[in-house]
């Protein structure tokens, strides 16, 4: 009995091979469904929503150090998807300057550079920057409770956090094409006191 099923089955899976090979029907591959095999036509200026993975901060950032992102949302252009979520993306710390005494705060900028496509890398633009707290209240307080070496007291470190957003642009391809101006045909009414 369980080899009479079994001849049936791989029976009926010859007959469905073969009608599918006959109709030229068979299940797109899912690049097909995401995106066309040829490059995109790149728009400059369209958004690219980011995500830091790992923290980076002001205490012990350098300049000049890379920066691992994750592509957030689909990039679609011409409603198909270029750029999956999970796509790598890349960034460079470009300035950091460290707490200092007095309250001074720690700063912090990025500048995003590329993102990984099935295509290659597409160049991005932007720059984000953030800085820590300053702690003016707690120099106010440490000057009070031990004088001058209060002044010693530091502001916070500048800190993008993990799962933090960033925004940036692609930056290659062709410009986008807006509608063009509409210029009135008829002169316009006058102007009444």
């Amino acid at each position: 009995m369980r080899t009479t099923t079994s001849l049936v089955a791989m029976l009926a899976l010859c007959i469905t091979g073969s009608a599918k090979a006959q109709t030229g029907l068979s299940s797109p591959a899912p690049a097909d469904v995401t995106a066309a095999n040829a490059p995109p036509r790149w728009i400059r200026g369209t958004a690219i929503e980011l995500m830091v993975l790992k923290e980076v901060n002001s205490r012990t950032a350098k300049a000049g150090d890379s920066v691992i992102l994750r592509v957030n949302a689909p990039v679609k252009i011409g409603g198909v998807i270029v750029i999956p979520v999970g796509a790598a993306a890349h960034a460079e710390v470009i300035a950091v300057s460290g707490t200092s005494a007095a309250g001074g705060k720690g700063q912090i900028s990025l500048r995003l550079s590329s993102a990984e496509t099935q295509w290659g890398s597409v160049r991005l633009v932007g720059t984000k920057g953030t800085q820590g707290a300053s702690n003016t209240g707690g120099v106010v307080l440490g000057v009070l409770g031990f004088g001058l070496a209060g002044l010693l007291t530091k502001g916070g470190n500048a800190t993008f956090k993990g799962g933090e957003i960033i925004t940036g642009f692609i930056n290659e391809g062709v410009d986008p094409v807006g509608e063009p101006l509409q210029v009135p045909t008829s002169s316009p009414p006058p102007l009444s006191n």
